[in-house]
This record gives C-alpha cells, structure tokens and sequence, in this order.
C-alpha cells in the first residue's frame, strides 16, 4: 500500500487542535535531534535498505557503489555514497524517491512541517 502526501494532509486537518499540537510537538522533536546530529540521513538510507540494496528503476539487487556526492545538513558539507545499477546502468543515491531528493535546505524541513500541521502556507509566511 502506497500513502501519499494527499492521504497524509488530509488526515491532518481531520485531527482536533490537540492532536495537532500533539503530532508537531512530535515531529519537530524527532526532526531535531536526528537533523541536528546529521543522523537524519543515515536513518534514511537504513530504513529505505533495510532488505538490502536495489535499483529504485529496474529492481535489481546487483548494486555497485559509484562515487560520492556532498550536501549540506546544518550548514555542514557531508559526503554521502551513490550508487550504481549493473543491471541498467542508472545511478542513484539514499534520497533518490524520497521526499527529500534533491533537498537544497534540509534545514527548512522541520518548518515546513509546522506550517503543513498548522495549515498554513509556507509561501506566505517566509518560513521556506
């Protein structure tokens, strides 16, 4: 079963104020401890290959390591691995099909979630 972002706002705004606060409370506290250690990304990559490596194009588990990439996670450069299919030759990293692919802010996320539970947009108030 896929869940999308759709499903997921939705039953947000079906939660009462308290369970909101609740949820962002959570999220936040959760998002800052593994954000501000830089484990937010290490926590990604275990989660998502937890069965072992696969292509996110092809599915198959003949997967190379290829080189390194950098991003910035609180104002840090971090080397992270990227990958390579034998099977199909593409290339992808731990954050390829997430949320946070090619995330120049991974900072702003935590935000961006406080604006998503309070229904508020975050165009409108300068928070991303």
């Amino acid at each position: 079963m896929t869940v999308r972002a759709t499903d997921i706002l939705k039953a947000i705004q079906k939660l009462n104020p308290a369970e909101k606060h609740q949820l962002r409370e959570y999220l936040i506290d959760t998002l800052t401890a593994s954000s501000s250690t830089g484990t937010v990304l290490q926590e990604i990559s275990e989660r998502k290959n937890k069965n072992g490596y696969r292509c996110p194009d092809c599915e198959s588990e003949h997967i190379v390591r290829f080189g390194k990439y950098s991003t910035i996670v609180d104002g840090e450069e971090v080397k992270k691995q990227r990958y390579r299919c034998k099977a199909c030759k593409k290339t992808f990293t731990d954050l390829t099909n997430t949320a946070l692919y090619r995330t120049r802010c991974l900072h702003q996320w935590i935000k961006f979630i406080e604006c998503m539970i309070e229904g508020i947009s975050s165009s409108t108030n300068g928070a991303v």
